[in-house]
């Protein structure tokens, strides 16, 4: 409060007059008004702090409590898409299985009509007719 006292005495108006008794009184409450200031923005700044904080903590919950939801969400969709291949491939392995077993017939079946095809053919012996050729069965067929 010394170094206030002193700058205020210090002081002239224009005229060459002194300014300590007119700015006196405002002198001697500036330091409780600035201390009052502070006291209050300090008072800002713990409240600012204290909703800022609890803001924060409650976005971060709700941003965890969102992550949760969209984690359970992916993991759901997973494990259905996993089933569905599953079951997809237990239906492939059994058409697979149905296709070989038809494919299986049905050289049975070709074979059969094959050699029942080639014993109808030996069981003719027609003698081929001049000038025709005969035909013959290619080494590549078994005849039997």
């Amino acid at each position: 409060m010394d170094l206030v006292a002193r700058n205020a005495s210090a002081q002239r108006r224009p005229n060459g007059s002194s300014t300590s008794s007119a700015a006196s009184p405002r002198k001697r409450r500036a330091p409780a008004s600035a201390e009052k200031i502070v006291a209050d923005a300090r008072a800002d700044a713990k409240r600012v702090r204290r909703e800022a904080e609890a803001d924060a903590t409650r976005i971060r919950a709700e941003a965890e409590e969102h992550a949760r939801r969209l984690v359970l969400d992916a993991s759901a969709s997973a494990d259905g898409v996993r089933a569905e291949g599953m079951e997809l491939v237990s239906n492939l392995r059994e058409m697979g299985d149905v296709l070989r077993g038809n494919a299986e017939r049905l050289l049975r079946d070709i074979q059969a009509i094959h050699a029942r095809m080639v014993r109808d053919l030996e069981e003719l012996d027609v003698p081929p007719a001049s000038g025709e050729d005969v035909l013959e069965v290619p080494e590549f067929v078994s005849r039997g």
